[in-house]
This record gives C-alpha cells, sequence and structure tokens, in this order.
C-alpha cells in the first residue's frame, strides 16, 4: 500500500506502508515542496526505586525474548532449511510463550516485538555484509541492558507537572528526567513533530531515554554556487585531530586525547574494584564492588559525553559557517586493525564526528564531500603534483618534494591536496565556484 500526505490544520497525516519508510513519506511529500526531518534527542531519566523494578522488567523481557527467537531460529533453520520470519513467530508462537512464561505479560508489546525485529535485522545485515551474525544478549553487556518501544495512541510523550519534567512511558508511567541546559518543555517537542520510538538504556545505575522524532520541514535548496571562500577543507588525523583551512579559519585542532587523559583516573578505579569482593559464577559482589563499579561507569561515560560535546561544538561551526566540507573518505574499520594506532583512532572517533558535520550540513542544503580513500594526498606534492612513497611511512611528518624543492608538513599538504580534489568533485556534481 502506497503511504499517502494529508494536511490537516496545517500538520501532515500519513497512512499507508513501505519497506523504506522515510524514503516512500519524501516520495509522498514532493507536491508540498517539504522532506522528512528524523533526529533524536536523549534525556537523562531520574526514575525511583518502582520505576528502576518496571525498567529491570522490561529490559529483561526484551533481551528473553531476543534470545529466544534467535535459538528458535536456528533451531528452525536446522530442521527446514528456512527462515522464521518475524510475522510468522508473532502469529504461531509469541502467544503460547506469554502463556509459558507469565512474566511476559508484564511487558509492554511494542518492546517484545521490537527485540523480534532487531534480531531479522541482524540477520539482514549480516547477509548484506555490514555485519556478522547476530549473537545472545548479554545481561552484562550494553546490548542486553536496552529495550525499545513504539508510538502510539500517545503513549510516549513529554509532560509537565508541577513544573517539573515527566516522560511517560508504557508499563513503566511518568518517569522525571533532567531538563537539558537552555531547553523548555515546548521545545523538546516542537508543535507538529511526532514521536516515533523511544529507547531506554540502562548503565550501571544510570538511565536514559532516547525519543526518535519526525518532522516535516520544508525542502532546503541544494546550494550550486558558492565563493572559494566558503569552502573548507580538513585534513584528520590523531596528533592532531584536524587540520582545516578556509576564509577566516585556518587552525590545527589539537586532539584532547579523551582515552589518554582519563586512563590514569580509570586504570586506578578499576584495580579498586577488581580488589572488591565479586562471585565470577553469580556475577554478584558486594556493595563496594557496586560502589567500585557505579564509579569506574562514571568514569567512562565522562569520557564518551566529553568528546560527543567537542565534536557537537566543532561540526556547529563548521556547519554554520561554510557551505561545503572537504575531508577524506577514511576506512576506519581497516585502520583500527592496527593494533599500535586502534586505542588513538577509536578515541578520536572520526566517524561519529562526521556524521554530525553531514547531517548538520545537509539540513541546510549545503554540501558534504569526502575525498576517494585511495587519493594519495599525504603523498602527493600540493605545488606540482610530484607522488612521493616515501611518505607512506606515518613517522614522515615533514619532507621535500625532490622534485620542485617545496617544503611540506605532512597534514597541511594533505590538506591542501584534499581542498583540490574536492573542490573537482563539487563542479563535477554541477556547482559554479566562484573565486
Amino acid at each position: 500500500m502506497a503511504v499517502t500526505a494529508t494536511k490537516v490544520n496545517g500538520q501532515f497525516q500519513f497512512s499507508g506502508r513501505a519497506i523504506n519508510i522515510t524514503q516512500a513519506k519524501n516520495k509522498a511529500l514532493e507536491p508540498y515542496n517539504c522532506i522528512v526531518h528524523d533526529y533524536g534527542i536523549t534525556l537523562e531519566l531520574l526514575p525511583d526505586d518502582t520505576q528502576k523494578r518496571a525498567l529491570a522488567q522490561q529490559i529483561g523481557n526484551a533481551r528473553f525474548m531476543r534470545n529466544h527467537y534467535l535459538s528458535d531460529r536456528k533451531n528452525y533453520y536446522k530442521a527446514t532449511k528456512k527462515t522464521l520470519s518475524v510475522a510468522e513467530y508473532k502469529a504461531k508462537y509469541l502467544q503460547q510463550l506469554k502463556k509459558d512464561f507469565p512474566f511476559l505479560q508484564e511487558s509492554d508489546k511494542f518492546a517484545l516485538e521490537a527485540a523480534l525485529e532487531h534480531v531479522d535485522a541482524g540477520y539482514k545485515n549480516f547477509f548484506a555484509g555490514r555485519a556478522k551474525l547476530p549473537k545472545y544478549a548479554s545481561k552484562w553487556k550494553p546490548a542486553g541492558n536496552s529495550y525499545t518501544t513504539k508510538y502510539t495512541n500517545g503513549n510516549i510523550a513529554i509532560l509537565e507537572e508541577d513544573g517539573l519534567p515527566y516522560v511517560k512511558l508504557p508499563k513503566v508511567g511518568k518517569i522525571r528526567f533532567v531538563l537539558p541546559k537552555g531547553r523548555t518543555i515546548a521545545s523538546l517537542i516542537p508543535e507538529g513533530t511526532a514521536i516515533l520510538s523511544a529507547v531506554v538504556r540502562r548503565e550501571t545505575n544510570h538511565y536514559t531515554a532516547s525519543l526518535q522524532l519526525e518532522a516535516v520541514i520544508p525542502k532546503p535548496e541544494q546550494l550550486m554556487e558558492m565563493h572559494v571562500s566558503d569552502i573548507l577543507a580538513a585534513d584528520m588525523g590523531i596528533k592532531r585531530f584536524a587540520v582545516v583551512d578556509g576564509q577566516g579559519w585556518e587552525e590545527e585542532v589539537e586532539n584532547p586525547r579523551w582515552i589518554r587523559l582519563h586512563a590514569k583516573r580509570l586504570r586506578r578505579l578499576q584495580q579498586s574494584m577488581s580488589r572488591k569482593q565479586y562471585d565470577k559464577k553469580t556475577h554478584k559482589g558486594s556493595k563496594n564492588w557496586e560502589k567500585a563499579k557505579k564509579r569506574v561507569a562514571a568514569e567512562q561515560r565522562k569520557v564518551k559525553n566529553q568528546r560527543k560535546d567537542f565534536q557537537h561544538k566543532l561540526s556547529r561551526k563548521i556547519a554554520d559557517r561554510y557551505s561545503a566540507f572537504l575531508c577524506e573518505d577514511l576506512h576506519i574499520k581497516g585502520m583500527v586493525k592496527n593494533r599500535r594506532l586502534s586505542r588513538e583512532i577509536a578515541s578520536v572517533a572520526w566517524g561519529q564526528f562526521f556524521t554530525m558535520v553531514k547531517y548538520k550540513m545537509q539540513q541546510q542544503g549545503k554540501w558534504f564531500i569526502q575525498v576517494d580513500r585511495w587519493y594519495p594526498s599525504s603523498q602527493t606534492c600540493s605545488c606540482c603534483g610530484y607522488k612521493n612513497p616515501e611518505v607512506k611511512d606515518l613517522a614522515v611528518r615533514a619532507w621535500t618534494c625532490p622534485k620542485c624543492g617545496a617544503y611540506h608538513d605532512r597534514d597541511v599538504n594533505a590538506k591542501d591536496n584534499i581542498f583540490a580534489r574536492g573542490v573537482k568533485d563539487l563542479q563535477a556534481a554541477g556547482v559554479t565556484i566562484l573565486p
């Protein structure tokens, strides 16, 4: 059934189904010159003890359903050489499971269905070559400490009671959350914005709810003409997070090295936790072990939050000041296989940064260009084009071109080459570059 869009009282209503629902909605919105804007917000929850038990119930049931379906799907394939689909499992097995395991009846039905869909998506990603085979979720790993629920009939909502912010979740109720700095409750979900789903995560004793939101916005006009001064090129690195160069902004952005910065304190906290009483068979520790575990988790969370804060601020600065951002298409998965550099590469999180810059540029109709990963930007002289194979050695931080005699800093030279190559890619896409 095709997806259709109808405008009622200034807001769009959709009907119909599709495999790629966002693409189908955008096609339905073409007559209105609008597009769907999907984004999310993460709220830090402040549940009381009763709500913590309710959240633990939902998380545990979702984990149980995921593992049960994964096991049944494997056994079904061994016996019949056929796939046990989500639709078939829900129709033939789910109701009986709820009778055999009464605790599943306390679950939000969408949380159970989402657990099945996650397994199915895992298999699709595996056969598409994007991931490994789905694994069983463990209570002691992050994948086994979350659940997803979907919106229907107002079951998920942001509320205000007695001046305090609450988020309503099915089967759990209203939970207090920390209002982000500088935001109001009304600004979290503006008028015309719909909640699609919520993902609740637990990290030790810390709970968050990530809401997936959808809004219909005017289609941004793609910039097809820009001045060369509106283009920013960047060479990403480990020693320096990035070497950027654009009109009014030329800087070597230092790499904060968050993991190394917190390594000493984190190591001390982990050593302290290892000295506390802990039973490996029952996975239970003493009260002091639990306290130490919370301190370790808080330190790790601080590393993650500092990295996100730095990258959000830098990406916002780029998106607001420039019309095009040029960088390399780095093969990050291959690079982390280098055992000497894997920790530093994981710490710098280029992939996360590129994602932030990309969606912020595209929201404004601007350009995010990644030059071919096989383009030898570091080895090529930006003055004469000579390719120096000796620069493949990462230890070479500066070199002199044997052909034209130009002296190059490795990162600055790479940035200049990325700029030249990226401008050609922009022109090939039909963009007019003005001097």
